[in-house]
């Protein structure tokens, strides 16, 4: 018997019970779409934990620090004394010529007050190449990225454009002024300490672009040239009379002693070409004797409980498909006892044992098979009103809007199909090796 013959034959005999055919794969489709959807909301998590950390920042992106000096071994053979790394530009160049690394910035960062006419603003400024800053790719809502060119140019976070108060006002941060930084004096005193007495002059910014309300990363940030910072700096502690630390600016703009080896960033970030890679290189920069930061920690722990969850929410989902399989087996054996008869002139006429035993593996597997197969489109539509019905409820307000509560990945739906007719195979075995030893002559003397 060719296989075209035995799928047709095994086709036939589904819908001769039509009824039980249907109730045996709805069992099926329960099962496989509890396994699903069970699954789906583990992944669904991962999802949108993922979409979370990318409000805070890239996940291809590693944060350095220099908190504290650290003291590595160095690499002579002596093994003897200690080398300080500093955050300068010998890293950054360093650094850029690990494998798997697309560019690493510094940043120098300063605590700043900022001023709008009587309205006033905390923020702080980071002086960094604006030529590196462009490559990061932020984003913007209004205006464009400054450039070295321009005059005091500078890139607002958009709370710090968006929250100047009235230091005067009975509730200052209630109601806030609405402040255009494009058409108002804005004015920067690079030091956010408290003056007694008159107020320093601090020095006019030409704001030229916004971050986008969606990027939190930023959002308390003003970037700009970090050569022209330093330049301002110096002329805002020689009118001010604050170099060195006096006058409560801290002496951040102090000049480093002949061949002294200063950190010239209070930051780095460094881009690294894929996800995959971001641990690898974060373990060489943390070898360096820095301290360094990614997202991917925070995800990789997230990911480690979120498979623990799916595993437990798979498990119950499991316990639905074995209950379909145990209907499966229940419809091949009532098969087997209708269809005796059937069984005995087959092996009569010729029937070899193994084409018996296909037929009923046959018929198992695509009762598991379709309804695997519906199964699948129902978790489709499951997992489409879950994140539109329930996670909507939350609205669009927020930090994040609503969230993915579940996600059916390609390979989820087809794992599903193919362990619901592996079910289904398995299902039928017993069955079908019974029916290969009923005997023929007891067979045909049925009915």
């Amino acid at each position: 018997m060719n296989s075209i013959d035995l799928a047709l034959m095994g086709i036939k005999n589904l819908l001769r019970r039509k009824a039980r055919t249907i109730l045996t794969v709805l069992g099926v489709i329960i099962g496989t779409a509890a396994i699903v959807v069970m699954v789906s909301l583990g992944l669904g998590m991962n999802k949108a934990f993922e979409q979370q950390l990318e409000q805070y920042g890239s996940l291809t992106m590693i944060d350095i620090y220099n908190y504290r000096m650290y003291e590595v071994m160095p690499k002579d053979a002596s093994g003897s004394g200690t080398d300080q790394v500093y955050l300068d530009d010998d890293t950054v160049a360093m650094i850029e010529s690990m494998d798997h690394v697309e560019f690493a910035i510094g940043f120098k960062r300063f605590d700043s007050k900022i001023y709008a006419g009587k309205y006033e603003n905390y923020s702080n400024v980071k002086a960094v190449d604006l030529d590196k800053l462009a490559l990061m790719n932020i984003t913007l809502s209004q205006g464009v990225m400054p450039t070295a060119e321009g005059h005091y140019e500078a890139l607002f976070g958009f709370q710090v454009a968006q929250n100047f108060y009235d230091p005067q006002s009975r509730n200052p941060y209630g109601n806030r002024p609405q402040v255009n930084i494009f058409e108002d004096k804005i004015e920067l005193l690079p030091s956010s300490q408290y003056y007694e007495g008159r107020r320093p002059r601090g020095y006019i910014l030409q704001p030229t672009g916004v971050t986008s309300e969606t990027d939190w990363n930023y959002a308390w940030d003003i970037f700009m040239d970090y050569e022209t910072f330093e330049k301002l700096k110096a002329d805002f502690d020689r009118k001010n009379k604050t170099e060195n630390g006096s006058g409560g600016t801290g002496g951040i703009n102090r000049k480093p002693k002949s061949n002294e080896k200063v950190n010239k960033y209070d930051e780095m970030k460094v881009s690294v070409d894929h996800v995959k890679n971001v641990q690898e290189v974060q373990d060489q920069i943390k070898a360096m004797g820095f301290e360094a930061y990614s997202l991917t920690d925070a995800l990789e722990n997230m990911k480690k409980t979120s498979a623990m969850i799916q595993a437990i929410l798979g498990g119950i989902g499991a316990v639905s498909l074995f209950i379909a399989a145990i209907g499966i087996t229940n419809t091949m054996v009532m098969s087997i006892y209708e269809r005796t008869k059937e069984i005995g002139v087959m092996k009569v006429i010729g029937a070899q044992l193994k084409d018996i035993k296909r037929l009923f593996l046959f018929e198992a597997s695509m009762l598991g098979f379709f309804g695997g197969l519906l199964g699948i489109a129902f978790s489709y539509g499951v997992s489409f009103i879950i994140n539109s019905v329930l996670s909507g409820m939350s609205g669009d307000s927020g930090y994040y809007g609503p969230q993915i509560l579940s996600y059916i990945p390609a390979w989820l739906a087809l794992l599903g199909l193919g362990f619901s007719t592996v079910i289904g195979l398995i299902a039928g075995y017993y069955p079908a090796v019974r029916a290969t030893k009923l005997s023929a002559l007891e067979a045909i003397r049925t009915e």
